[in-house]
């Protein structure tokens, strides 16, 4: 977590003209609405990539599952980023029989959304509230999404967090 913490501060540090553009729109509006600048901060890579985007249109640039909602398929990840995909199925499916028939559905989804070309890196859930926590900064702050290198077996990390404007526009 602490390596994930240092590029994050690296990424907000070398993006800071980002910042600054998304506050200084941010500070022109009388009210907050799906139109509201937040800005995705991508460090999965060298090649660093910002945005600003209206927070209405995020999970065009960050993929977006409803399949991942679901506890059984979150507790399934758990335990293939801690034991391994194999055994994850194994503790999912065997035991208590609704459980696996609801994993067994939920994780369907899931195949259906990849199959579809989508990858969720966040879920519906976890975008609502960065919506709803969006709307509380407004018009102190900028929200900002970071999507930064997985550890322990991860694909991706995602920090949200907000960016006081006061700072930003001085």
């Amino acid at each position: 977590m602490s390596s994930n913490r240092a590029r994050l501060d690296v990424l907000v540090s070398e993006c800071r003209e980002i910042f600054v553009e998304a506050a200084i729109k941010l500070n022109g509006l009388s009210a907050w609405d799906f139109s509201c600048p937040c800005v995705v901060l991508d460090g999965r890579t060298d090649e660093i990539k910002a945005v600003v985007i209206g927070v209405g249109s995020i999970g065009n640039l960050v993929p977006t599952s409803a399949a991942i909602d679901s506890p059984e398929v979150k507790e399934w990840l758990r335990i293939a980023t801690e034991k391994s995909p194999e055994v994850a199925f194994t503790e999912m499916l065997n035991g208590d029989e609704e459980r696996a028939k609801r994993f067994n559905e939920a994780y369907e989804r899931l195949i259906e959304e990849r199959h579809a070309g989508i990858k969720g890196l966040w879920s519906t859930d976890d975008l609502s509230s960065f919506v709803s926590r969006s709307q509380a900064a407004f018009p102190k702050a900028i929200s900002a999404v970071a999507l930064l290198p997985g550890q322990k077996g991860q694909s991706h990390s995602i920090f949200t967090f907000e960016s006081d404007i006061t700072s930003l526009l001085t």
